[in-house]
């Protein structure tokens, strides 16, 4: 009997840790629908800038199109770090998934990537906002 009660704490244990991964895997999947979102984004905010530079501008803004276009390209850059640490993430999270047990690495990377999500959100956001509202004010 005490074997039985053993075990069913065992399986428990182990239902929560299956639930938790399976939520952390959902988390991830999360991630990879925003990264292709922030792809996406970066390519439509690159084109504009090529429209713009087809339709004949004003040479003054050169310059700060430059900046725009190089911190675009660094956009791309981040965001395929990203996406290698995401799937990084994912193959760990399925590891554990076989082994029903999270160990500390994944932990670590975990709150590692959270916090790089996070910030990485703030700054996108952050560059089409300063593109949109430059066009806006010098464009017009």
């Amino acid at each position: 009997m005490k074997n039985n009660l053993g075990d069913d704490r065992l399986s428990s244990y182990e239902t929560m840790q299956q639930k938790k991964i399976s939520q952390l895997q959902i988390e991830v999947n999360t991630w990879k629908r925003l990264l292709n979102f922030f792809k996406e984004e970066n390519v439509y905010l690159k084109n504009r800038l090529s429209d713009i530079l087809k339709d004949g501008f004003d040479r003054k803004f050169l310059d700060e199109f430059e900046n725009f276009q190089t911190k675009f390209i660094k956009q791309d850059e981040v965001i395929s770090l990203l996406r290698n640490d995401t799937a990084e993430l994912d193959k760990l999270l399925d590891g554990d998934l076989n082994a029903g047990i999270i160990d500390e690495s994944v932990d670590k990377k975990l709150a590692h990537l959270r916090n790089n999500m996070a910030n990485y959100e703030r700054q996108f956001f952050q560059l089409q906002l300063n593109f949109n509202t430059y066009l806006a004010e010098k464009m017009c």
